[in-house]
């Protein structure tokens, strides 16, 4: 018999809420998902991204796997480069997979992104940028690893699944929906050794019908996200960087705020080093401490991160949060004392 824990619960109210999305504590590194303004928005020919996101593993599960586990993908490269001048566009996909409580519910999006960067002077040192994404998802939910407290049996004081769960039927078990993000972006790369950026997205604008009972009334909630940040170059030669960076996200009721800040150094022409320490926490509530390191390798981008969890649920996960796994890569890469001011790409 299958065992139950409280967040198999809270995993199926999907079928009675409106569900709040994803996340990851290394936005940085997954840029498309983060924003649309983002695509193509890179000093090189083309760029493909992945990371992996364990969440609250020390949880034990009836299928001894994370409870909550993340993977997103994205490729992305501008075109017309030659005909725009300053100016740049481009396309790209997108597409995650998200595992909750215990695989109970799973989601699936694939998703076409566009973007135009406009140079606002004639010398490209600031430019605005507008994206849009527009794609599926698919929502699927598994009855089977599913015991409600109804099932309880005191007689043998434990669940028993051929109670009653004394719930509503379900109607489907999975559900399609269309997707679609809007974003805008403000880069500007005013002095040599200074720069920065602020962007907004939005998420679900057309705010589709998202239940499993067929309640048409039940819409899924726009996602409404405030991300900044800048750079400071500490030296002359443009290899050691420090980045104040922060993400706000609102969806219904919910709110998530993150800030921190990173450091970039680039040991060699080809190895380089960046970290960050930042918090997560909605108001009145901390969420989580998160770490993270890295290495550039060869225009290669790989990150690793650590979320220490300070929620009401540290006792239960005897204070550890998510594991995450970042990788991005830029063919062809150019340096960041060589690129024209036109070609700024927040990495951070």
């Amino acid at each position: 018999m299958k065992q139950i824990y409280a967040f198999i619960f809270s995993c199926f109210s999907i079928l009675f809420v409106q569900a709040q999305d994803v996340h990851f504590s290394q936005y940085y590194a997954a840029p498309i998902y983060l924003n649309p303004a983002l695509t193509a928005n890179i000093n090189g020919v083309f760029r493909a991204a992945a990371n992996y996101r364990n969440q609250w593993f020390l949880i034990p599960t009836s299928n001894l796997k994370a409870p909550y586990q993340t993977i997103q993908g994205s490729f992305d490269m501008p075109i017309l480069r030659e005909r725009l001048g300053n100016d740049a566009f481009g396309f790209g996909l997108n597409v995650y997979h998200d595992r909750a409580g215990n695989g109970v519910l799973t989601t699936t999006t694939a998703m076409a992104s566009i973007a135009y960067h406009k140079a606002v002077d004639r010398f490209g040192r600031s430019r605005i940028s507008l994206g849009l994404q527009a794609g599926v998802t698919n929502k699927a939910i598994n009855l089977n690893n599913l015991v409600f407290e109804s099932q309880f049996d005191q007689s043998i004081n434990y669940w028993n699944e051929s109670l009653s769960n004394q719930e509503t039927p379900v109607t489907n078990t999975s559900i399609i929906y269309p997707t679609v993000n809007i974003g805008a972006l403000w880069a500007s790369h005013p002095k040599t050794r200074f720069r920065y950026y602020i962007g907004y997205a939005a998420n679900n604008v057309s705010r589709p019908r998202e239940s499993f009972l067929n309640d048409r009334n039940n819409r899924l909630q726009i996602r409404h996200i405030v991300h900044g940040g800048m750079e400071f170059f500490t030296s002359r030669r443009l290899d050691f960087s420090i980045s104040p960076t922060f993400l706000f996200m609102i969806q219904n009721a919910a709110q998530s705020y993150q800030g921190g800040l990173g450091f970039n150094y680039d040991y060699l022409d080809d190895l380089g080093f960046f970290g960050s320490i930042s918090a997560r926490f909605s108001p009145g509530n901390p969420d989580a401490v998160i770490g993270g390191f890295g290495v550039e390798f060869y225009n290669v981008r790989l990150g690793v991160s650590y979320d220490f969890n300070f929620s009401g649920l540290r006792n239960a996960t005897r204070a550890q949060g998510a594991a995450e796994v970042g990788i991005v890569y830029v063919f062809k890469k150019e340096k960041v004392g060589a690129v024209q001011y036109a070609g700024y790409c927040p990495a951070f």
